[in-house]
């Protein structure tokens, strides 16, 4: 989905979904960010991760964050995008292994004009990132602050 520079606040309605992926998780590129970010054994070491009950290495939630944003990046909407307000409910109810391939289902759930600054909308996406066999492992809310086109 290409980023459209011209997308604003009033181009989003509640109910809008948009789908994204997939995102191959490799291990390298995991082994890297989890020494560099997470270090815990479950994520450098297949042996660890195994004497817990792990098939292998997991991802550190921030790595699976981070797709997120890859998915996040590859929105329409991005260029309208002033910052984000907060994340909420976040949850990682299931691990992430290497080769994975994640997606993301994002559905607008509200969406207003500031009350304090017309040029400007809050939008909340409800985002669930899941695996090749639909296994959902990352679920959060995202409030976003987003530019309005004035007329």
């Amino acid at each position: 989905m290409p980023r459209d520079d011209s997308f604003s606040f009033d181009d989003i309605s509640v109910g809008d979904r948009y789908s994204f992926g997939p995102y191959r998780v490799r291990r390298e590129e995991l082994l890297e960010f989890n020494r560099k970010w997470d270090p815990l054994p479950i994520h450098l070491d297949d042996e660890a991760a195994r004497a817990k009950g792990h098939r292998s290495i997991t991802a550190s939630g921030q790595y699976t964050l981070c797709v997120k944003q890859v998915f996040v990046n590859e929105t329409p909407w991005g260029s309208a995008v002033i910052g984000a307000l907060g994340f909420d409910e976040v949850r990682f109810p299931h691990p992430v292994y290497v080769d994975d391939d994640l997606f993301a289902d994002v559905e607008c759930t509200a969406a207003r004009a500031s009350r304090s600054k017309p040029d400007r909308g809050i939008v909340t996406f409800d985002f669930r990132i899941f695996n090749q066999d639909d296994v959902t492992v990352l679920s959060y809310i995202d409030t976003v602050m987003f530019s309005r086109r004035l007329s």
